[in-house]
C-alpha cells in the first residue's frame, strides 16, 4: 500500500449526497475499534485523524447500520472471489469506503465509481493503488459502463451500497438491467429503505439542527424484493436479511422484530444479494 498522498488536515466542504460521504466513515468508525467491532478497519481510523470536520455535531451519535451493510457487503465479495478468483469488483457511488483495504484480495481488479467531487476526496484522502481504478462519473452514466467492460474478462461484483436509493425506481431498473446485460455474469449487492423512510427523507429527515438528509426517492418494503428483481431479466435473488439479521448483536431490538414477519415484510430496510446470468 502506498503512503497517503499529503499529511494535512482536509476540511471537504461537501454537500448534498457527496457529504454522506462523511456521514458512512463516521458511524463505520465508530465500530471500526476495540474487541468487539463490526470492522476491522486500520485505515479508516486513520483516514478520520485527517479529516477536520464536526462529526458528531453535524450527524449525532453514531448508530450500526453502516458497519453492518460494509461488514455484510465484505464477506459477499470475500465468497465471491473464493469462487472466482480472477473476477473483478466494480463498487458504485464509493465514497471513502476502505472496503478494498479490507478485502486485501491479492489479484483483484477494482473500479470505485463516483461523481468527480468524490473521486477528488477520496484521490486527496485514500491511498493510490494500481489495482484500485477510480472513474469519476455518475452511476447513472453509461461511462462505467463502457470502460469496465472493455477492461475485465470473466465474472464482476457489482456493489451500491447506499446508493439505490437516491434515485427513482426506473432508474434503479434502468441500471440494473444494463449492468446485467452489460457484464453477463456476476453478482450484486445493493440495500433499500422502506417508503416509509423515503417520504421521512422527502419532508427533510433532520439528523441534527444542522444537518439535514438528502432526499431518497426510492424506498421498497423488503415484502416486494422478490418481485421487483424478477423485472431485472437474468437477476436472480439469493437474500434479503434485515440490517438486524446477520449480526444480532449490535441491533438486539430490531433483531427481535425481524422475526415477526408483518413488521419485517413492510418496515425493514434490507440487504440485497443478487446473481445474474444474462447468457451472453
Amino acid at each position: 500500500m502506498n503512503a497517503a498522498v499529503d499529511l494535512e488536515r482536509l476540511s471537504p466542504g461537501l454537500q448534498g449526497v457527496p457529504e454522506t460521504m462523511l456521514l458512512t466513515i463516521w458511524t463505520r468508525s465508530a465500530y471500526s475499534d476495540g474487541p468487539h467491532s463490526l470492522l476491522n478497519d486500520p485505515l479508516l481510523m486513520a483516514l478520520m485523524q485527517r479529516i477536520d470536520y464536526d462529526f458528531r455535531g453535524r450527524f449525532g451519535p453514531p448508530t450500526p447500520v453502516h458497519a453492518v451493510r460494509s461488514r455484510y457487503a465484505d464477506e459477499r465479495i470475500h465468497a465471491f472471489l473464493a469462487r472466482e478468483p480472477e473476477g473483478s469488483v466494480v463498487v458504485l457511488g464509493e465514497g471513502l469506503e476502505t472496503q478494498f483495504w479490507r478485502v486485501a484480495h491479492p489479484r483483484v481488479q477494482w473500479y470505485s465509481v463516483d461523481l468527480a467531487e468524490s473521486i477528488g476526496i477520496r484521490q486527496r484522502l485514500l491511498p493510490a493503488h494500481e489495482r484500485n481504478h477510480l472513474i469519476a462519473c455518475s452511476a447513472l452514466d453509461d461511462q462505467w459502463l463502457d470502460q469496465v467492460a472493455q477492461q475485465i474478462r470473466g465474472p464482476v461484483f457489482i456493489s451500491a451500497a447506499g446508493l439505490l436509493m437516491y434515485f427513482t425506481e426506473a432508474q434503479v431498473l434502468a441500471l440494473l438491467e444494463k449492468i446485467t446485460r452489460r457484464f453477463g455474469r456476476g453478482e450484486a449487492f445493493f440495500d433499500t429503505i422502506p417508503p416509509w423512510f423515503s417520504r421521512k427523507t422527502l419532508r427533510g429527515w433532520k439528523l441534527s439542527t444542522g444537518y439535514t438528509a438528502p432526499p431518497m426517492p426510492f424506498g421498497m418494503p423488503l415484502g416486494r424484493v422478490p418481485s421487483f428483481v424478477k423485472q431485472v431479466p437474468g437477476l436472480r435473488l439469493l437474500s434479503c436479511p434485515t440490517f438486524a439479521q446477520p449480526y444480532p448483536r449490535y441491533m438486539r431490538l430490531f433483531a427481535l422484530l425481524s422475526h415477526i414477519g408483518y413488521l419485517r415484510r413492510r418496515f425493514a430496510p434490507g440487504l440485497i444479494h443478487c446473481a445474474f446470468d444474462s447468457g451472453n
